[in-house]
């Protein structure tokens, strides 16, 4: 999968397809606070939401950042397990990046 076909695939996922690994509930409990949001919203944000950057790390592994407010946003480094018939997606880690290392 390549990110112009992800970035297809997404507003297609159904929330029941979006899968947390170990690493991401360890990691997201540690990282959670008051700008990142819930599981629901993560997933709401995942499905319905315009990412401002999308970044294959390798293979089937994409970062995916959305904006959080004017200081931050999310990065989402997700795995696209399984295309057919439905796309599945696990969520791998989360957490926030500065948004100016993103905008200059």
């Amino acid at each position: 999968m390549n990110i112009s076909i992800l970035l297809q695939s997404l507003p297609k996922l159904k929330s029941e397809n979006i899968r947390s690994s170990t690493h991401f509930n360890i990691r997201f409990e540690e990282r959670k606070d008051d700008v990142m949001p819930d599981i629901d919203g993560i997933h709401k944000m995942l499905i319905s939401s315009d990412p401002v950057a999308i970044s294959n790390q390798e293979g089937e592994k994409f970062e995916i950042l959305f904006n959080l407010n004017e200081d931050y946003d999310l990065a989402l480094v997700v795995s696209v397990k399984d295309t057919n018939p439905e796309i599945i997606i696990s969520l791998i880690t989360c957490y926030k990046k500065e948004r100016k290392r993103r905008v200059k």
